[in-house]
């Protein structure tokens, strides 16, 4: 790790927290509190969740607007100041290109959906033979794409809001989308294990000059960021993804991506691991043996809306050290608060709520379990 440079993005950090933004004129002491989730001491549950004041403008991810810089950034503007940010959600703006940014940054073909409301890659590893290699070229078109829109975006949220990081991916979900989940199955059990590994740790090697470009670009401006996460963080952080975890049992999960994963957390300060889904939740026992995570994200997916279902695996999380942020719907977001350990706890509840569910939330807040006490 570069530490004189993981100082100064330190130092930035820190004067951008020292000041009130537009759009969160609380953020010192939001920022504060996110600071003691992050070393497992926060007095109470964060809290997260958003309410919009209008229904008559863009609501979407901006893709159709993504080669007009300008006028992409003044429809995402607009829905930061139509958007209440309840408790500890923090006002963004997010350049997004679609999951596993860093695919299409190594060269696999990306498509974006307006209608949709997706991205996808077509996948062009076509073989191991020979085997491949994965080298970052600064000049991509995505990559250029992205830091411009980054660039961009930096200099408007200064002290009005904060920039939020496309998905910077896991290395191995990386592979996946330029091989193909089912191939990349098959890979592994077949006679390209070793290969599978080698370009997992070569996409992570590759990966490390990206997230720095993308920090220092942010930063230098004088913003602020998270990622899609939402965590503020006084350090440098980065949230892998290892989706295709869902896909294999421990042993392989330990085997192939737990190497790549953490060869790319030994470029950032500190990392907070998505967990998605309950096919995922298997390997939640590995990811708190591991000190180079510092937190976990838990979805409890599509299908599968309950987090109160996964209070073991949470609790076992907490127990090992690892602050947790639940994704749960509003239903669940009082009990998971009295259930856990608040000490390590920030709930999310996502979506649009309604001026009367917003109500809720807020009451619920009001009576939350303080860890002081």
């Amino acid at each position: 790790m570069d530490t004189t440079r993981h100082s100064r993005w330190r130092d930035q950090l820190a004067a951008v927290a020292s000041q009130p933004l537009e759009y969160c004129p609380g953020f010192p002491e939001i920022a504060a509190r996110w600071e003691d989730w992050w070393h497992f001491r926060a007095a109470r549950p964060l809290m997260m969740a958003s309410t919009s004041s209008r229904t008559d403008i863009y609501w979407g991810r901006g893709f159709k607007f993504i080669e007009r810089p300008q006028q992409w950034l003044d429809a995402l503007r607009t829905q930061v100041a139509n958007t209440r940010w309840i408790g500890e959600l923090l006002p963004r703006v997010r350049v997004d290109i679609g999951p596993e940014a860093p695919a299409a940054f190594l060269g696999t073909p990306l498509h974006l959906s307006e209608s949709e409301q997706t991205a996808w890659n077509t996948p062009n590893l076509s073989s191991w033979d020979p085997p491949p290699v994965f080298r970052f070229d600064p000049e991509n078109k995505w990559f250029r794409l992205v830091l411009s829109l980054l660039a961009l975006t930096a200099d408007d949220a200064r002290g009005r809001y904060l920039v939020c990081l496309p998905d910077m991916g896991g290395a191995v979900d990386v592979l996946a989308n330029m091989r193909d989940p089912s191939l990349l199955c098959m890979d592994i059990m077949d006679d390209a294990r070793e290969a599978v590994k080698t370009a997992a740790l070569q996409i992570a090697d590759a990966w490390a000059p990206m997230y720095e470009q993308v920090i220092d670009t942010i930063l230098s401006r004088g913003a602020g960021y998270i990622n899609q996460m939402s965590p503020w963080s006084g350090e440098d952080y980065v949230v892998p993804t290892c989706d295709f975890n869902a896909l294999i049992g421990p042993d392989d999960f330990e085997e192939i991506c737990l190497p790549s994963l953490r060869r790319q957390a030994s470029n950032a300060a500190r990392i907070c691991f998505h967990l998605d889904g309950p096919q995922a939740a298997r390997h939640a026992g590995a990811l708190g043996r591991q000190d180079w995570v510092r937190t976990v994200q838990f979805s409890p997916g599509e299908g599968t809306p309950s987090a109160l279902a996964k209070l073991d695996m949470l609790r076992g999380l907490q127990e090992a050290g690892k602050p947790v942020l639940v994704m749960a719907p509003l239903r669940e977001a009082a009990e998971l608060a009295r259930k856990l350990d608040p000490r390590g706890l920030a709930i999310w509840v996502q979506g649009n709520l309604s001026p009367a569910d917003a109500a809720e939330f807020e009451d619920i807040i009001k009576h939350l379990p303080d860890s002081h006490a």
